[in-house]
């Protein structure tokens, strides 16, 4: 008896504190807010459910909502995921932590870290009124993006089943080859990817579960991407992606982090590399993710010694009457004549594919060329790096390539909701394919240490 009263006490005790908590006028009750957040580089807005909860009038922290890994894997998995520490604690999988209030008339300005999965940290200062919560994100040196919150769910609950739907349309009319969707990958991803839609509370759920499940396809390059309107892939960037330094007055080191600029811009490093006539040329692509047709080409030209054939691009269109196999058939593959990605893209939207030849420039590099790559050299830079070994216009050296090469397009599913899905598939002039294959290295080594190993090769001193 006296363990029973005990407990009831206890219980009376606890409850108390509770709603002391809850009601006491230094201690705001804990708040839902359906928030927006949208980047700077036109990413968003991501409708997020965050929870407030405040330790006292000063200070507050706040998390998405809690067991999304329950909603996206399933009970089991997600305790097992865990149980193994591969899954955040309580399913969060966002949070804001730091909060400091500072009380003022009308309104309270908020301060703390909010944690991103995929993005990073980043500050956030607001301004909170009884019913919305306005705010940015930023670094030490730049506002990245901003925050806009409700305590009114009205107009934020997206109807993820419908958007499951018009993603699954798009994908059966554009992929590649129509034989995937009856492959058991397809349909596994197919009925988990529902499961997701029908259990989802925010984009960050629904888009976690796409990302995971996706993964387990046997294809690349299949995204699904937020945008606040629709982003011109048409349009050069004025970012810099090449960078030439000087490693001996015989030996040049050019790191290409990306083939998404312009023809421009290649024919400007080449024009200073050929000027001063180095004899070595180390070509970085291990961080080098792809990117456009306009500057890949211009830097084939640069390197290629006559007119080279750089593979073919096939569409649904020709899988409908062809199998892959050995020996394909590309009798029916015209040579393009675009010059841009843009170009490039419209003709795969209306033939059963096109075939790249690359011409040689009227001044080209003629030494010796070192090529390091990494798991992560992906995409464009994949049939220039198998080109460059077949016809041994350079020595590979570092890991096989992503195995990620295929031709994507973006398209508009629902409002905001974009799709990036592959719609070409890629052989090598001799027939290879080298998605989920990649291109392995002459010399094998670490990708962290390729570049000692290329200058060792090339007697280059420290």
């Amino acid at each position: 008896m006296k363990k029973l009263i005990s407990g009831i006490l206890l219980s009376l005790l606890l409850s108390n504190t509770l709603y002391a908590k809850q009601h006491s006028s230094n201690v705001p009750p804990d708040e839902q807010w359906y928030c927006q957040i949208t980047f700077a580089n036109n990413m968003g807005p991501i409708n997020v459910i965050l929870y407030f909860t405040y330790e006292d009038s000063t200070s507050f922290t706040a998390h998405s909502s809690p067991n999304a890994d329950k909603r996206i894997f399933g009970n089991m998995k997600a305790t097992m995921g865990r149980i193994m520490k591969k899954l955040p604690k309580k399913g969060v999988f966002m949070s804001i932590t730091d909060g400091a209030i500072f009380k003022g008339q009308g309104n309270d300005s908020l301060l703390g870290i909010i944690h991103i999965p995929m993005i990073g940290s980043m500050d956030l200062k607001a301004v909170k009124t009884s019913d919305t919560i306005i705010g940015s994100l930023s670094n030490e040196t730049e506002v990245l993006g901003s925050l806009n919150g409700t305590k009114s769910p009205k107009g934020f609950r997206q109807d993820y089943q419908k958007i499951n739907e018009r993603i699954i349309d798009t994908l059966e009319a554009y992929i590649y080859n129509p034989d995937l969707l009856r492959s058991q990958q397809w349909k596994r991803f197919n009925k988990k990817l529902d499961k997701v839609s029908k259990r989802a509370l925010d984009d960050p759920e629904y888009f976690s579960g796409f990302g995971l499940h996706s993964q387990k396809l046997p294809f690349s390059h299949l995204n699904l991407f937020l945008f606040a309107q629709s982003p011109d892939q048409a349009a050069e960037s004025d970012e810099k992606f090449l960078f030439l330094k000087e490693l001996t007055p015989e030996t040049a080191y050019l790191n290409v982090t990306s083939f998404g600029g312009s023809a421009k811009e290649m024919d400007s490093i080449f024009e200073t590399i050929l000027k001063n006539n180095y004899q070595d040329l180390i070509i970085d692509l291990r961080r080098n993710g792809g990117g456009g047709l306009e500057s890949a080409i211009r830097f084939g030209a640069y390197l290629c010694d006559d007119t080279m054939n750089a593979g073919y691009f096939v569409t649904n269109k020709w899988y409908r009457h062809h199998h892959a196999g050995d020996s394909p058939d590309f009798s029916n593959i015209q040579v393009t004549t675009a010059t841009t990605t843009a170009a490039f893209i419209r003709e795969l939207k209306h033939s059963p594919g096109k075939q790249l030849i690359i011409s040689p420039a009227e001044d080209t590099y003629k030494g010796n060329v070192i090529v390091l790559t990494s798991g992560k050299t992906a995409s464009t830079c994949e049939p220039i790096v198998y080109a460059l070994k077949k016809h041994k216009l350079a020595t590979i050296v570092g890991q096989t390539t992503a195995g990620a090469m295929l031709s994507a397009v973006l398209f508009q599913v629902y409002g905001k909701y974009y799709l990036f899905l592959p719609v070409a598939d890629y052989y090598t002039s001799d027939s290879k394919r080298l998605d989920q294959v990649g291109v392995e290295p002459d010399v094998a080594v670490e990708a962290e240490k390729a570049l000692d190993v290329a200058k060792q090769l090339l007697a280059v001193p420290d």
